[in-house]
């Protein structure tokens, strides 16, 4: 694992491009797999709505209409290391999403999320923290 700052900002952009790649896909065709990108007790909050977990929001994501999101930009930078070589990390993601039918219009979003390392497997990384908001 990484053990000094340019070493863990790389680890860093390298997980978040990861994530990126999986959970937005995972958002539009494959929501069986939403709650599986949450670590324990997870704190979500979607558009003002609070959830308690990353199951709590994956319940209530399964129930929304098709969703197609379209990732312009995403910045992660690297939290507190955790003496292991790695370290949680800031993820702010941006771009627009289209909710509801191929002809719904495209929305503006931002999101941001602290990712923390999976304990049990620690170059993968799982959502603590999580706020969405749709911004046009």
């Amino acid at each position: 694992m990484a053990t000094d700052k340019t070493a863990l900002i790389k680890l860093c952009a390298d997980a978040a491009k990861t994530f990126t790649g999986e959970f937005y896909p995972a958002l539009d065709n494959d929501r069986s797999r939403i709650a599986s990108f949450y670590g324990p007790n997870a704190g979500v909050v979607w558009n003002g709505n609070p959830f308690s977990s990353g199951e709590d929001f994956a319940v209530f994501y399964a129930r929304m209409p098709p969703t197609k999101f379209d990732i312009q930009s995403y910045d992660a930078q690297p939290m507190q290391p955790d003496g292991r070589g790695s370290c949680s990390f800031l993820l702010v993601v941006s771009g627009q999403v289209k909710i509801g039918p191929e002809s719904a219009a495209l929305r503006g979003f931002s999101e941001t999320f602290v990712m923390k390392p999976d304990a049990k497997e620690p170059t993968r990384f799982l959502i603590a923290t999580q706020g969405f908001r749709l911004v046009v």
